[in-house]
């Protein structure tokens, strides 16, 4: 029988424990992001798969993905309705704006 995550958790020691529990919490919010950007447009994972001829479980993949390419993220905005757009800040050099990926 294999160990259940909160006991290999509690295992850690502090700092390795919360160094996890504090990645968890970014891909917890960054699948969060996507899926609550996606859903206050009121559609659902089966419109925006039927939009890129993908299945909703590949929309749900995508959703929970921590690294993708840029170009899907822009079909993916697309399909949305949206624009990608990217901004790069760079302290004392100003802003770059990098439109229609």
């Amino acid at each position: 029988m294999g160990t259940s995550f909160e006991k290999a958790l509690s295992d850690l020691p502090e700092k390795s424990r919360k160094q996890v529990q504090k990645q968890a919490k970014k891909e917890i919010e960054y699948y969060k992001s996507l899926q609550s950007f996606r859903k206050s447009i009121g559609l659902t994972q089966e419109q925006v798969a039927g939009q890129l001829n993908l299945k909703q479980t590949n929309i749900s993949q995508l959703e929970s993905r921590k690294d993708m390419h840029i170009s899907t993220l822009r079909k993916y905005v697309e399909a949305l309705g949206g624009e990608l757009e990217i901004t790069i800040n760079m302290p004392d050099r100003g802003t770059i704006h990098l439109d229609k990926f």
